[in-house]
This record gives C-alpha cells, structure tokens and sequence, in this order.
C-alpha cells in the first residue's frame, strides 16, 4: 500500500514564505522622532545664547559700585516697560 502526504510539505513551505513576508515588511516600516520647538521656546533659547556671552561679572561690578556711591536709581516705568515688550515678543 502506498499512502502519500495530502501536501504538507507544500503547505509548510508557503506559511514560511508568508511569515518571511511579514517579516520584511515590519522591518520595512521606519519611524522617526521629531522635536520643534516653539516661538516662546526659541525666544528663550535667543535669550539664554545672549546672556551666556554677556559680560555679567563687570556689570555685577558697576551696579555694587553705583549702589555703595548712592546713584543706582531705577526706573520702574520703564522696567515694567520692557518686562510687556518680552511678554509681548514670546506670544
């Protein structure tokens, strides 16, 4: 008696190559991270570049020595002036 497979070895052979596809096909598929920054952020950032070369030491200095001699005046008005121009710049 002579019995032969009912093709099995075909049937594994094409879910192998099925699976194999699959597999090309996730590796296939790139992703990629994105980062943006926005207005206020690179304002900020503007800001941080321009103090970081900013002589702070020497102005530290002058304003000690304008204090101890009494001609360190401050003009509010135009503190609170610049204060609405930064707030207005980052929106």
């Amino acid at each position: 008696m002579n019995i032969k497979g009912m093709g099995s070895l075909a049937t594994v052979n094409y879910y192998n190559k099925i699976a194999s596809n699959k597999i090309e096909k996730i590796d296939k598929v790139k992703t990629s991270d994105r980062i943006e920054l926005s207005k206020a952020g690179k304002v900020l950032n503007d800001y941080a570049v321009e103090a970081s070369s900013y002589d702070k030491a020497a102005k530290v200095e002058e304003i000690k020595n304008k204090l101890l001699n009494g001609t360190y005046n401050i003009d509010a008005k135009l503190t609170a002036k610049s204060m609405l121009d930064v707030m207005k710049e980052i929106k």
